[in-house]
């Protein structure tokens, strides 16, 4: 039930990020401004450890993906990945041949879709 629900946050971040490519701040809304539900808070390894406040009415994963994470677990999650790191494994295992230069052009083209260039060709 979650899965369809991450959705919208997630086109909505695309359409923030300009498809990945802009850094955007994570959005201001907390849960704690909710006075129906009982907020709970939990540290998420990213990287760097975060808290986050969530209720039911926005569940963590809903909360993580408006900040630009996917959550590896669909309740009370511990860990999430940067959806720039998806893009990036996306991108690899498109490129995916068993040598290094499938992964050094995968490697290329997801630089490259962000907006950076390699002076190395």
């Amino acid at each position: 039930d979650i899965i369809p629900a991450l959705l919208r946050p997630y086109l909505q971040y695309l359409k923030a990020t300009e498809s990945l490519q802009v850094v955007v701040d994570p959005p201001v809304d907390h849960p704690s401004q909710c006075l129906t539900c009982v907020v709970h808070s939990l540290t998420i390894c990213c990287l760097e450890e975060i808290e986050i406040s969530y209720c039911a009415c926005t569940p963590a994963p809903i909360y993580l993906m408006k900040c630009g994470l996917f959550a590896c677990s669909p309740v009370s999650p511990t860990l999430a990945v940067d959806l720039h790191v998806l893009e990036f494994m996306r991108t690899l295992f498109v490129w995916l041949t068993p040598n290094t230069t499938a992964w050094c052009d995968a490697l290329e083209s997801f630089l490259d879709a962000q907006g950076y260039q390699l002076q190395s060709k």
